[in-house]
């Protein structure tokens, strides 16, 4: 009896509770409060934790790629870090946001707005496969589809990663209007959809030469086909229109993140590297030495240490120049026009049609990073060990410049040592009291041990498809990592 009576009331409960649904939400639902994030909001809050996440000047790639190493806690200098230390955390965080905008956006008709999520989201991946190699991709954001929703994701390979980036790149561009402009919303070029344009067709110039050791073919074609037309394809073209985030030195919230306090300068734990101020010295580059560090506090020289080096003190040490790099309005380099150029010389030494010789790339490639920071190369093009016909190999001489204009962008400095193989000292020194000896530099970083127990066929099918990693990270290299 007490059976049916529970029953009968669980009847009722439901219809009752059936017939009021669209009453009760209408009823609890305040006009006044937003059910739906605005698209554009999303993309605001996607460009700065984008910023924030791939574009820092101090951490473990930054010291990989040789340009500032840390003086105490040198675990991750000297090669510790697992995927204890590493996580996925921008899927559910930037990455989403990014999709769910772009299906906003969609939906408003406003093809500028998708564009620019196009191209951020790519920009996201294309740094997030060139730190791990295969990755979650095409399933990765479909936890809470409702039409094929996906808790596992599968890996992709970066090669058809790579492959649908220059796709969706291509679409961005193809698509914007630079006539009108997306407003506020957008905190890095204020909405400027020409920018948009530059920034979409360089980033593929990077991609396409970031590849061209494992597809020459595909990269050829398509860096070509960028260079011969200008009015479809237009890029960075002049430090001016370079991809910069100028921050705001009086607003709290748009300063840069890069700030450091300069009475807390000899409290930094991190420091120049030897080999840097090394290259710049030999080069007789004093110059960008004076704009990229400063003089140890009680010598007055510059002075560096090299990677994993443990225990020295600060004060004798030069650290990271702090006016251009870590002042209150230093900028977010996304991508230099020196970088543009030195793709440019690389695509012309391989014998590719880009409307410029080599030599002539490269040297305004140089000139252009010197520019960058207010300076002239004054005769520095015609040192030994810069000068393009003096001798020196010039693909080391492309890559071994290039390396030094990027600085500090770690991740791309670190990618492009591991692609190019230059400078060679980078490329195959282990750092001091490596934690791993004979093992060479790491070439990945190692996949979240979360992956291990949240998605294990994904992440057992990734390393099933990239045999030879060691140790996490070390052996096989990214796939367009051909050495």
């Amino acid at each position: 009896m007490k059976t049916h009576i529970k029953l009968l009331c669980a009847s009722v409960l439901l219809t009752f509770t059936v017939a009021c649904t669209d009453d009760f939400q209408s009823i609890n639902t305040s006009p006044n409060s937003l059910t739906e994030v605005p698209y554009k909001t999303l993309i605001t809050n996607a460009q700065i934790s984008i910023l924030n996440s791939y574009n820092p000047v101090i951490n473990e790639v930054v010291s990989w790629a040789r340009y500032n190493v840390r003086d105490v806690y040198v675990h991750n200098d000297r090669y510790q870090m697992t995927g204890s230390e590493t996580n996925f955390n921008v899927y559910s965080g930037h990455l989403k946001n990014l999709q769910v905008a772009t299906k906003l956006a969609s939906e408003a008709e406003d093809n500028n707005a998708i564009a620019v999520a196009k191209i951020l989201t790519s920009y996201a991946f294309q740094n997030l496969t060139d730190w791990y190699g295969d990755i979650p991709y095409s399933e990765a954001l479909n936890a809470d589809s409702s039409e094929n929703a996906t808790i596992y994701p599968k890996y992709d390979s970066q090669q058809s990663i790579y492959t649908d980036i220059i796709a969706q790149l291509k679409s961005a561009n193809a698509m914007i209007d630079a006539s009108k402009n997306i407003g506020s919303a957008d905190v890095i070029f204020n909405g400027d959809m020409l920018q948009w344009k530059r920034f979409a067709n360089s980033l593929l110039l990077r991609v396409y030469m970031r590849m061209s050791l494992k597809d020459p073919i595909t990269a050829q074609n398509g860096i070509e086909e960028i260079m011969a037309d200008s009015n479809t394809y237009p890029i960075i073209d002049s430090n001016e229109n370079a991809a910069f985030k100028y921050w705001l030195a009086d607003d709290a919230v748009y300063r840069s993140p890069y700030y450091m306090n300069p009475t807390q300068a000899a409290k930094q734990e991190n420091v120049t590297s030897a080999f840097l101020i090394d290259f710049l010295k030999t080069r007789n580059d004093t110059d960008r030495l004076a704009v990229y560090a400063e003089p140890a506090a009680s010598s007055g020289e510059y002075v560096g240490i090299p990677l994993g080096t443990l225990g020295q003190n600060t004060p004798d040490l030069s650290i990271m120049g702090v006016a251009e790099f870590r002042s209150l309005d230093s900028p977010t380099r996304i991508m230099r026009y020196s970088e543009v150029l030195f793709i440019i010389a690389e695509a012309a030494l391989n014998g590719w049609n880009v409307g410029m010789t080599a030599q002539e790339a490269y040297e305004a490639a140089i000139t252009a990073s010197f520019n960058e920071y207010g300076l002239e190369p004054g005769s520095y093009l015609s040192e030994p060990l810069v000068d393009f016909n003096g001798g020196e190999d010039q693909r080391e001489l492309i890559g071994d410049q290039k390396w030094c204009a990027l600085y500090p962008d770690g991740n791309q400095g670190w990618a492009e040592v591991r692609r190019s193989g230059y400078p060679t000292y980078v490329a195959t020194t282990e750092p001091v009291e490596s934690l791993f000896p004979g093992k060479g530099i790491m070439v990945r970083k190692p996949y979240p041990h979360t992956e291990a127990v949240s998605n294990p066929d994904g992440f057992n099918g990734a390393l099933e498809a990239q045999p030879g990693i060691i140790d996490e990270k070390f052996g096989a290299g990214v796939w367009w990592d051909v050495d």
